[in-house]
């Protein structure tokens, strides 16, 4: 296959003798062809080569330019402004400019392209060609009417749009359901990637650098091509209602669904295509969602998959009884699992929510290398509170967000559906009512049954179980208390506590004892500052002044007896504090 490459014009203009990039004027045109041979038209014409193109600057009016020409009379000075025609006499540069102006026109029609196509090889054989083109993504629309068997008709359209100006006729038409990952790539177009411009060493030692490899061109790969009908057909859609049209193909990580018949759309039409066409289990219920707002319920539909095709995301018109009952959305569903679809709310049913923490609970103490190891159980419970009125029996199906890192512990039995992100129980809201069987896939199993017109209770709790550490030498005297109250530590590491609790209120209060000393002294010497200011003033023979002689007298004394009580009481701190490390260190 050959087809012209899409150079883009700036380059491909910039390879000619005479850039016609960027609307040159006929000065600038003429300045690039200097040293070219011309014939100028005019007032009189005149053969020459082109040595220059001047502008001159005039007074009160537009610059003018002038053509400067070596002919065989000399160099002569042509006013532009008087050219009526300039001929090229070089036929290579004729023929440059005809192809730069035929690029410039080209790349105005860039939307079509010809491709030519070659074949090598002998004999008949049969060729088919295809390519590429944009169009609008396939649309999913579901119809879906309800049973009282716990089964309903499924109904499925593919909304195929042609947006463009092509008649579609007798087309064969193939919709592919997922989520394959698309890309766009510039691969038509030619690339080109700046590089440095290095100077020519001089010196005969010189070495150009090495550049990293950033300056390479990545290549885009190949997009490795689609596995077209790689399985057997499935068996073909059951005909009910609406006859499908396509039938359902797995094919790699995709399904597909081919259209059997051709399909013709004309030029900007749309059409709706049917290719599903089955009996599903669907069990009506009503889905509680705490994170909804409001306080009733959505009336709903657990819809089981086992028609063997992936559903394509799409928006679900729900029937019942022969009436139309509300709109859901459905995602894409794989076989064999399941979705919730809502499509009304639920006036009957009213249910409030009460979430509590419950107190954290310390099951085991332990002392391990220095640390008090605890074993704590957290719970957290949540209440719904459930209101039914009317003669229906309902089956409510509550939505409850995990939290994460805690374990369920009730209800348990039967065990309830779970998701990435939910717990989901069944409540019964009539005890006269058979809503299934747990051990069936397609029911909800119920973890509680409810009396007609009453009110009940689910309540689900949750445990965490953690384990926390915290170094003994970190714990003060009220901690050590608080855990001896627990009663969980075994005898000797209960005397442990105990006798570094002893320790730290004996430490506590030693060093209370010298913080008080040093506060009376701290107080002294601001009184005897104030005492010597004040005698500094009086007459030593004054009475004031033999005074206050006494009182310096009488509080350097105690100073002296502060100084011995402290000596004696940072000793026992020294002694405690140690005995303390050694009771520590051998933990």
């Amino acid at each position: 296959m050959r087809y012209p490459t899409a150079n883009p014009l700036e380059q491909t203009l910039s390879s000619y003798s005479l850039d016609l990039s960027g609307n040159p004027a006929l000065s600038d045109l003429l300045l690039q062809a200097r040293g070219e041979q011309v014939t100028i038209g005019g007032a009189q014409s005149v053969a020459g080569t082109i040595v220059s193109v001047e502008r001159v600057e005039v007074p009160d009016a537009p610059a003018r330019h002038m053509l400067l020409l070596a002919t065989d009379q000399g160099l002569q000075r042509i006013s532009l402004d008087e050219v009526t025609g300039i001929k090229f006499e070089s036929e290579e540069l004729r023929a440059e400019m005809e192809a730069a102006l035929l690029a410039v026109a080209q790349s105005r029609a860039s939307d079509e392209m010809d491709v030519r196509l070659q074949f090598d090889g002998e004999g008949e054989r049969f060729v088919q060609v295809g390519y590429v083109r944009e169009m609008p993504v396939w649309k999913t629309s579901y119809r879906l009417v309800v049973g009282e068997d716990g089964m309903a008709d499924l109904q499925g359209w593919a909304i195929m749009d042609n947006p463009t100006p092509l008649d579609l006729d007798n087309v064969q038409v193939t919709f592919v359901a997922g989520q394959p990952v698309s890309f766009i790539t510039s691969l038509y177009e030619a690339v080109y990637v700046p590089r440095q411009r290095i100077a020519t060493a001089v010196s005969q030692s010189g070495t150009p650098p090495v550049y990293e490899a950033d300056l390479a061109m990545p290549v885009p790969a190949m997009a490795p091509a689609a596995r077209m009908f790689e399985e057997a057909a499935l068996e073909s859609l059951q005909d009910a209602g609406v006859e499908a049209m396509a039938t359902g193909r797995q094919s790699g990580v995709t399904f597909q669904y081919v259209v059997d018949e051709p399909v013709s759309i004309g030029r900007f039409e749309s059409a709706m295509i049917p290719i599903v066409q089955q009996r599903v289990p669907a069990q009506q219920l009503s889905i509680f969602d705490p994170n909804q707002p409001g306080n009733h319920p959505l009336r709903g539909l657990r819809l089981h998959n086992d028609t063997g095709m992936h559903l394509a995301a799409g928006t679900v018109t729900v029937f019942d009884e022969g009436t139309f009952t509300g709109t859901a959305r459905l995602a894409d569903l794989l076989p064999g699992d399941d979705a919730l679809l809502a499509f009304a709310t639920d006036l009957a049913v009213t249910v409030t929510t009460e979430a509590s923490p419950e107190p954290d609970e310390v099951l085991s103490l332990r002392i391990m290398d220095g640390a008090l190891v605890s074993e704590v159980r957290r719970r957290f419970e949540t209440t719904y509170s459930f209101l039914a009125s009317g003669a229906d029996s309902r089956l409510v199906l509550v939505n409850h967000p995990r939290n994460h890192g805690y374990d369920l512990i009730s209800p348990l039995e039967p065990a309830p559906l779970t998701t990435a992100g939910n717990y989901r129980f069944g409540v019964a809201l009539a005890a006269d009512s058979e809503f299934g069987d747990a051990a069936d896939n397609s029911t909800v199993p119920v973890q509680l049954d409810c009396v007609q017109d009453g009110a009940c209770e689910l309540v689900v709790r949750e445990e965490q179980l953690t384990s926390r550490q915290v170094a003994i030498g970190n714990m003060s005297p009220d901690d050590i208390t608080l855990v001896l109250s627990n009663d969980l530590l075994d005898e000797a590491s209960a005397l442990l506590l105990r006798n570094l609790q002893n320790l730290g209120e004996q430490i506590g209060e030693t060093q209370a004892g010298i913080d008080s000393l040093d506060f009376d002294r701290g107080t002294i010497f601001e009184e005897q500052e104030r005492i010597r200011a004040n005698m500094a003033e009086l007459d030593q023979s004054s009475s004031l002044y033999q005074r206050y002689l006494s009182q310096l007298t009488d509080q350097e004394d105690r100073l002296e007896e502060i100084a011995a009580e402290r000596a004696e009481l940072a000793a026992q701190l020294e002694e405690l504090q140690s005995e303390r490390a050694d009771l520590l260190r051998n933990l």
